[in-house]
């Protein structure tokens, strides 16, 4: 009946995770752990105000389950150092 409340809800979601992804693509830690943060929060508002439907309410726990495992390891690479050989 009301699918284009649907779409909205769906886009507003759907530009968090894209977000997402480009933050995470170029190692951005901090800004990819508020976008999570941001999504989950989302998520969580519209699934309680009834305004997803099984099948979003599906996609984006997955979506927020693997971000969260991909954070747990997630670094910068010029970041990691070795350890200190004690010679320059």
């Amino acid at each position: 009946m009301f699918s284009f409340l649907q779409k909205e809800t769906h886009s507003q979601l759907e530009q968090i995770v894209t977000r997402l992804k480009l933050n995470a693509s170029n190692n951005y830690r901090d800004a990819t752990k508020e976008d999570l943060a941001e999504l989950t929060k989302k998520y969580e508002e519209l699934k309680a105000a009834g305004k997803l439907n099984q099948k979003q309410i599906d996609y984006y726990r997955c979506r927020i389950v693997e971000y969260t495992g991909k954070l747990e390891n997630f670094s910068h690479k010029s970041q990691k150092v070795g350890k200190y050989s004690g010679k320059i």
